[in-house]
C-alpha cells in the first residue's frame, strides 16, 4: 500500500501534524506549567504578606500566642495552606497544622445542641465559633484536651460539616449533611476512606516572608501548600491539547486524502492513457485539470499523442494514396499499354509493308504515348492532393490576372473550334490567397472540359467575383451539358460517365476536386443535359 504515490503522502501529512501538534503541545505545557507554578507562588507570597501584616500587630510590644495561634486556623482555613509563625530565632508561635486535601470544619451550633453539658470555658469565655477544623481522624481540634472525636457523638446522629473544595477556578465552600456510623464496621470503613482520600496531596510549595513592626523584623510566616488547582488547570491543557492532536490527525488524514487524491488521479488518467497508446489507441487523450505542474505534463502528453497521430494519419494517407494510385494507375494504363502492344504487333505483321496503316498506327500511338504522360504527370500529385500531403504556396494574387493567365493557352484552340472565349474581369480590383499555379491548372482543366465539349459556335466564359468574404470563380458554357445521373460522380477520378465514349482520361476534373479542396474551397456543377454547363469554384480567403 505504500509503494503508491497517495498513501506516501497521506503518511507525511499524518507525520507532520502529530510531529507539529506534539512540539506545539511539548512547549505550550512547559510554558502553562511555569505560568501555573509563577502564580501559585505569587498566591502564596499574597497570603503570606497579608497574614505578616496581621500578625505583626501580635507580636508587639508583646507576643500573643494565643491569637497568632488563631491567626494561623484562620487564614489557613481562607488559604487551604499550612500556616507557621516563628519569632526572630526560628522558633515556632503558631502552627495551623497540615490540611486536608479537602479541608472540613465542623459546624458548632449542632454540636453544643448535642452536648448541652459542654464546659463554655473551652472557648476562651467569648462567643461559640462558628466553626473548627476536623483532623484527618476527624478529631476537632480545640474543644477540650485531647480534643473531641465524631466517635463522641450518638451512633446515626446528623451533623453538618463545612468542606472547602478547590476547582481549577478557585476554592468554593459546601455544606454537607453527614451522618455517625451506625456500626463499627461502618466506622472502619469511613475512617480508611478518609485516610485514603488524604494521601494523596499535591505537590507543596512553600514561602518564607518577613513580619516586620517598628522594633524591625519580629518573625517569619512559612506559607506552604498544595495548588491543587494548578495541577487541574495542567491536567486541562492536557487533554485540551490531547483532543486538539486526535483533531488535527483526523482533519490531516482527511486533507491528506483528498489532496492526495487530487495528485494521484491526474496521474493514474496519464498512465491510463499512456496504455491505451501503447496498444495502438493513437485518439486517446489524457484528461487535463489545473495549470500545476501535473497539468503541464498532461498537455504535454496530449500534444505529443495529437502529432504522433497526424504522423501516423499522415503516413496511413500517404500509404493509401500510394494504394489508390497504384490501382488506378494499373487500371488507366491497362488501356494505352494494351493498344500500344496490338499497334506494335500489326506493324510487325500485316501493316508491316501498308504506309496507309502504318501512319495510322504511329499517330495513334503517338496519342496513347501522350495520354501515358498525362496519367504518369497528374495522377501521384491527384493522390497526395487527396491525402493533403501537399503544402501552398499561400499568398495574395490579382484574381483578374488569374484567371486571364488561366484563359491564355485557350483561345487559339476556342478560335480554331469557332468558339467564343470570353474572360470576364471582376468589377473591383479583387485578391485572393491561393497557390497560384495550381489553381490556375484547376481553371484550366475546367475551361479544357468546356471547350471539349462546346460545338462550334457556342461560348465559354470565365469570371470571377467576390462572395461576402470569398473569391467565386464561374466557368460557364453552352455545350451539350452533364447527365444529371452523372453530376454526383463527375468528379471522382476515371470516371468517363455513362456515355462511355467520352474522351478524356477522366483525371481533369477529380484534379480539380483536389486542387479547391487543399485550398479549403469547394466546387459544384449546375448543368442542364442540351443547355450547357456551370462550374464554381468557391476559395475562402481573400
Amino acid at each position: 500500500m505504500f509503494h503508491s504515490i497517495r498513501w506516501r503522502l497521506v503518511a507525511s501529512f499524518l507525520f507532520v501534524t502529530l510531529l507539529t501538534v506534539g512540539l506545539i503541545g511539548v512547549l505550550a505545557l512547559s510554558l502553562i506549567r511555569q505560568q501555573v507554578a509563577s502564580q501559585e507562588v505569587t498566591y502564596l507570597q499574597a497570603n503570606a504578606s497579608a497574614v505578616a501584616r496581621q500578625a505583626a500587630s501580635l507580636m508587639e510590644p508583646m507576643v500573643n500566642q494565643t491569637e497568632l495561634q488563631e491567626l494561623a486556623r484562620t487564614s489557613a482555613f481562607l488559604s487551604n495552606s499550612h500556616i507557621r509563625i516563628l519569632d526572630g530565632r526560628g522558633n515556632i508561635l503558631a502552627d495551623s497544622g497540615q490540611p486536608a486535601s479537602e479541608v472540613e470544619y465542623l459546624w458548632l451550633p449542632s454540636l453544643l445542641a448535642l452536648f448541652p453539658d459542654l464546659d463554655a470555658s473551652l472557648f476562651g469565655g467569648g462567643p461559640v465559633r462558628m466553626a473548627v477544623p476536623l483532623d484527618r481522624s476527624g478529631r476537632a481540634e480545640g474543644l477540650r484536651s485531647g480534643g473531641l472525636s465524631l466517635d463522641d457523638l450518638p451512633p446515626g446522629t446528623e451533623y453538618t460539616v463545612i468542606r472547602l473544595e478547590e476547582t481549577p477556578w478557585g476554592a468554593r465552600v459546601v455544606f454537607e449533611k453527614r451522618q455517625t456510623p451506625a456500626s463499627a464496621a461502618e466506622a472502619t470503613l469511613a475512617a480508611d476512606t478518609s485516610a485514603a482520600s488524604g494521601a494523596a496531596e499535591a505537590a507543596q510549595r512553600t514561602v518564607l516572608l518577613d513580619i516586620t513592626g517598628e522594633r524591625g523584623r519580629l518573625g517569619y510566616v512559612e506559607l506552604s501548600g498544595a495548588m491543587a488547582f494548578g495541577e487541574q488547570t495542567l491536567t486541562t491543557a492536557r487533554r485540551a491539547f490531547l483532543l486538539a492532536g486526535l483533531g488535527a490527525t483526523l482533519l490531516a488524514l482527511l486533507a491528506g486524502l483528498l489532496v492526495s487524491r487530487s495528485l494521484s488521479r491526474p496521474l493514474s488518467s496519464l498512465a491510463a492513457a499512456a496504455s491505451q497508446m501503447s496498444v495502438g489507441d493513437l485518439s486517446v487523450r489524457a484528461p487535463v485539470q489545473g495549470s500545476d505542474e501535473i497539468g503541464q505534463l498532461g498537455r504535454q502528453f496530449n500534444r505529443m499523442a495529437q502529432r504522433l497521430e497526424a504522423s501516423f494519419a499522415e503516413l496511413a494517407a500517404e500509404r493509401d494514396s500510394l494504394r489508390r494510385f497504384i490501382a488506378d494507375a494499373s487500371h488507366e494504363l491497362r488501356t494505352p499499354i494494351t493498344a500500344l502492344r496490338s499497334f506494335n504487333e500489326l506493324l510487325q505483321g500485316a501493316a508491316a509493308h501498308d504506309e496507309a496503316a502504318r501512319a495510322e498506327f504511329l499517330a495513334e500511338s503517338a496519342g496513347q504515348i501522350q495520354r501515358l504522360e498525362w496519367i504518369t504527370a497528374n495522377l501521384l500529385d491527384l493522390s497526395r492532393l487527396e491525402g493533403g500531403l501537399i503544402d501552398l504556396d499561400l499568398r495574395a494574387h490579382d484574381a483578374g490576372e488569374l484567371i486571364d493567365a488561366a484563359a491564355a493557352p485557350f483561345r487559339l484552340a476556342a478560335q480554331e473550334k469557332g468558339i467564343t472565349l470570353a474572360v470576364l474581369p471582376p468589377p473591383e480590383p479583387l485578391t485572393v490567397r491561393c497557390d497560384r499555379p495550381r489553381l490556375e491548372m484547376a481553371l484550366a482543366n475546367l475551361l479544357d472540359n468546356a471547350l471539349k465539349f462546346t460545338p462550334p459556335g457556342g461560348r465559354v466564359q470565365i469570371s470571377a467575383q467576390p462572395v461576402g468574404d470569398r473569391v467565386q470563380f464561374v466557368v460557364a458554357d453552352t455545350g451539350s451539358g452533364v447527365l444529371l445521373v452523372d453530376q454526383p460522380h463527375i468528379f471522382e477520378r476515371f470516371y468517363r460517365g455513362v456515355n462511355s465514349a467520352a474522351a478524356g482520361s477522366g483525371l481533369g476534373l477529380a484534379i480539380v476536386q483536389g486542387i479547391v479542396h487543399a485550398h479549403r474551397g469547394a466546387v459544384s456543377v449546375s448543368s442542364q443535359p442540351g443547355e450547357g454547363s456551370r462550374f464554381v469554384v468557391m476559395i475562402g480567403e481573400r
